[in-house]
């Protein structure tokens, strides 16, 4: 008969939780002026306000580095998840959003893409017969509860929020958005909780993501999240690697949780457990350390 074995946890939990429109000093130098545009959605006014007091580009540079390097949720691997993260949101920006000489993470467009991510829906219309438009975007935010008008005043293609036709949710949203990037930014943009437990012969890992917190694609009429989970570490001294993609239903502003099932082994478990929103490009981590022991 198959000996029944029952583990008790001893752990913890380590959590890393992974200014707009600020103008650049034109005596900076090329490096240091793009830097400082790249991050006006992140970056605080006492470090902005330390950058531009540094006299030369080489202070600046070591500045830039450590920027980074103080908002990497995870130091001991070589990537950046979150610099990584926001970086893609700036080159998209720049690629749907750019306006003749003019960025696209500095246009209206853009500022609202890298904060809240891509809409729901979005309809465009640049050709219009409204008397005060030549033409304009519709986003809509429907997990949200708002949407976000864009006109292009004149027929120069240069799109402005009409804050007038704006929902208080909507600048609720970009304001917390804005500060949540400064306040979290060093270790990440999105929280999720993360629980332990022994089923059977596996160790299952359950997680919770904060629906509000993420992006979603429309299809059929339903919102869909897609989520990519890494799993790595030791398992009682063996090497964990585990990396799977779901796409989960939002339903009743609610996302089922996630499990990810570990070979079951006494001894201590060191794990890493990396959640990434493919839709968004923002990223979070968590450490989980505990000993499993055998009774």
């Amino acid at each position: 008969m198959k000996k029944q074995r029952h583990f008790v946890f001893i752990f913890s939990l380590a959590l890393l939780m992974g200014g707009c429109g600020l103008k650049t000093t034109p005596s900076l130098d090329p490096t240091s002026r793009l830097f400082l545009s790249q991050v006006k959605y992140i970056i605080t006014a006492k470090e902005k306000k330390e950058f531009l007091s540094l006299k030369t580009p080489e202070e600046r540079k070591r500045f830039i580095e450590e920027f980074w390097r103080a908002r990497d949720p995870d130091p001991s691997t070589p990537e950046n998840e979150f610099k990584e993260a926001y970086m893609r949101r700036l080159r998209i920006a720049d690629k749907l959003f750019r306006e003749g000489s003019v960025p696209g993470w500095e246009t209206d467009r853009g500022m609202v893409y890298i904060l809240l991510g891509p809409p729901s829906e979005r309809y465009v219309q640049p050709l219009s017969n409204l008397p005060n438009y030549k033409g304009y975007e519709i986003w809509v935010y429907e997990n949200r509860g708002f949407r976000v008008v864009f006109a292009d005043k004149i027929g120069t293609g240069h799109y402005e929020i009409l804050w007038d036709q704006s929902s208080a949710a909507f600048i609720d949203a970009i304001n917390s958005a804005s500060e949540a990037f400064k306040k979290y930014g060093r270790v990440g943009i999105f929280n999720f909780s993360l629980k332990p437990r022994v089923e059977k012969d596996a160790l299952v890992l359950s997680i919770l993501l904060p629906f509000k917190k993420l992006n979603y694609i429309k299809e059929n009429g339903k919102f869909y999240a897609k989520i990519r989970v890494r799993v790595s570490g030791k398992a009682g001294g063996e090497k964990i690697e585990i990396s799977k993609n779901y796409k989960l239903t939002l339903l009743k502003n609610k996302l089922s949780s996630l499990e990810i099932k570990l070979p079951l082994v006494a001894g201590r478990y060191e794990l890493k457990v990396e959640v990434h929103d493919i839709i968004g490009g923002a990223s979070s981590v968590k450490k989980i350390k505990f000993n499993l022991k055998e009774d």
